[in-house]
């Protein structure tokens, strides 16, 4: 759990991990410090972003409110996504008694999810436009495609 909630973080946060990040994600922290390094994940990023992209204080502010616009939803999208996932997963694995209609359902579910992120990128991208050079969003794009699979890496390896 703690992990899925760090990761999420990452994967919503407009920058890279760094090196330090990365290592201070491999710990296991306890609930009560869980809040302290969503915080300093989130100020190490917002830095990082803000400097790669070149944003100013007022971009920050604006695009720091728009990751709290769409940070819910993206939420749950990928925890939609990652339930459809477990499903198939465990319906595969077994076998020919797999239950056809709730490998169907998830798969069902799955896409739904992902035509739903994309609407859902396409809508903070028009909202992005409003105050980031098309450069700047590009970038912005990039950096959180870097963190997504940062994430996976990470995430795989402690599985």
């Amino acid at each position: 759990m703690r992990v899925s909630l760090l990761a999420v973080i990452l994967a919503s946060s407009v920058a890279t991990a760094s090196p330090a990040i990365a290592q201070t994600k491999q710990r296991a922290p306890s609930d009560t410090t869980t809040s302290a390094l969503e915080a300093r994940v989130r100020q190490r990023l917002a830095a990082v972003a803000k400097q790669r992209l070149a944003l100013t204080d007022d971009q920050m502010r604006q695009l720091t409110a728009v990751n709290a616009t769409y940070e819910p939803r993206r939420r749950d999208l990928v925890a939609q996504e990652r339930s459809a996932r477990v499903v198939i997963r465990e319906e595969l694995q077994r076998g020919k008694i797999a239950d056809e209609k709730r490998v169907e359902g998830a798969l069902a579910d799955l896409f739904k999810a992902q035509r739903a992120r994309i609407d859902l990128a396409e809508q903070e991208q028009r909202d992005l436009a409003k105050f980031l050079q098309p450069s700047q969003r590009a970038g912005y794009l990039a950096l959180q495609e870097q963190v997504r699979r940062r994430v996976e890496q990470m995430r795989r390896r402690r599985q």
